[in-house]
């Protein structure tokens, strides 16, 4: 029973925005795990497998002697899953049965790729070996100023005085020449004669050696 009805029973089925609908009490209970009878769970018992080559035998003539899980293999290649994503589900469903340790788990994802890669070349598919990195998104100057705008209209009006003192000040600064200094006279720039077919055509047999 919830200590508050109100709240939502399961926080799993919660979205980014249902914080303040979180039910706090849902959630194990510290060292809840330790009450529970051993062996309960595949995973909490002996593994069956204790060798790699073992492990990945198992894996490879499951996937050869059932036609219809290497096709399902074949479909996620042609649909371009990394490899690394279907190793990992793998290694991690076995453990999750009972299969191999945690530690053969891991041990096993190297030559699954192997197999994999060479599967995928076998049938002419794209070999992706690893999921693609998501870049973290970053704050944007317009962002800070947009926050500061709804925030703190003070804060903003200040910087944007600072910023035009500041910049005045250098301006100034520039403009005004050194006492007992007079400034530059300034060059006019000498137009260059457009170059003739000719010399482009040179130029271009020179470097490239193309005609």
């Amino acid at each position: 029973m919830l200590l508050n009805p109100k709240k939502i029973q399961n926080n799993a089925n919660l979205g980014p925005r249902d914080i303040n609908r979180m039910d706090p009490y849902d959630a194990p209970i510290p060292g809840q795990s330790l009450t529970d009878e051993p062996g309960k769970w595949a995973w909490d018992k002996p593994p069956e497998m204790t060798d790699v080559d073992d492990a990945y035998e198992y894996v490879v003539l499951k996937i050869e002697q059932d036609p219809d899980l290497k096709d399902d293999m074949l479909k996620f290649l042609m649909a371009k899953t990394p490899i690394e994503s279907i190793c990992n589900t793998i290694a991690f469903t076995g453990f999750a049965q009972g299969k191999w340790s945690p530690d053969i788990a891991e041990m096993i994802k190297f030559p699954l790729s192997a197999y994999f890669a060479i599967m995928a070349e076998e049938n002419g598919l794209e070999v992706i070996m690893f999921n693609q990195e998501k870049e973290e998104p970053t704050v944007t100057d317009e962002q800070i100023l947009d926050t500061l705008r709804e925030n703190d209209p003070g804060a903003l009006e200040f910087i944007q005085q600072e910023l035009m003192a500041e910049q005045g000040d250098s301006e100034n600064f520039l403009d005004a020449p050194p006492e007992g200094m007079e400034e530059p006279m300034m060059e006019e720039p000498m137009m260059e004669e457009p170059m003739s077919e000719e010399g482009m055509m040179a130029m271009i047999d020179i470097e490239g050696g193309a005609e």
